[in-house]
């Protein structure tokens, strides 16, 4: 909760209703009845998108809520993965599901075994510095085959997002996306905190 205030009196006047009013619509329905643009780019395009492509064998998908159930349901057996580092969230998410803070990735998943990881909502919501993503982004990259594809959604507004992940994650060895689902290796939405798609792959070793 104390996040949550942090955030709406970093927004601008003019943001901090339409915000405001979404949070508590998700708390009250679950989010499960939200379509905002940002939720339906990733649920209506990405997700689905990566589903259907043959070459994605497993995808990773960070962090878990009530209403990220659902979205394994596109995919085969095996094929969508979820971790979280709260313990409580695990019933969200997948049968193995991994209980862990992403930066220790590594330690619950194979090297380069991975086609795509979703990390959405993740940076300014509890990875928050610099070296917090940079730990974050190293040990996707690891986890991520060569070529394998990043989707990091992130927040715009200096309370969400002090810094463009961009530099961070290009340090960690993966580079823009430009076959990305979305058209574009980077998609703002019309939100109130700018949520933003960035989509990446990592380069060969």
């Amino acid at each position: 909760m104390q996040r949550w205030i942090q955030v709406l009196l970093g927004l601008p006047w003019r943001d901090r209703f339409r915000w405001g009013s979404r949070k508590v619509r998700e708390a009250v329905g679950g989010g499960d009845r939200i379509r905002t643009e940002d939720r339906m780019l990733l649920e209506d395009m990405l997700l689905p998108a990566y589903a259907s492509e043959p070459a994605v064998g497993e995808l990773l998908f960070v962090g878990c809520e009530s209403y990220t159930r659902s979205y394994a349901d596109a995919f085969g057996p095996g094929r969508f993965r979820t971790i979280d580092i709260d313990p409580a969230q695990a019933r969200h998410g997948t049968p193995d599901h991994i209980v862990a803070p992403i930066q220790d990735v590594a330690r619950h998943v194979a090297a380069a075994s991975l086609d795509v990881v979703v990390m959405n909502g993740v940076y300014g919501w509890g990875v928050d510095d610099r070296p917090g993503l940079t730990a974050a982004l190293t040990a996707v990259a690891t986890v991520l085959k060569p070529g394998g594809r990043l989707v990091l959604g992130w927040n715009d507004v200096p309370v969400l997002g002090p810094f463009d992940p961009e530099p961070v994650v290009i340090e960690a060895g993966l580079e823009r996306d430009p076959t990305s689902p979305l058209g574009a290796w980077r998609v703002a939405t019309d939100t109130p905190t700018r949520h933003t798609f960035d989509a990446y792959r990592r380069t060969a070793p």
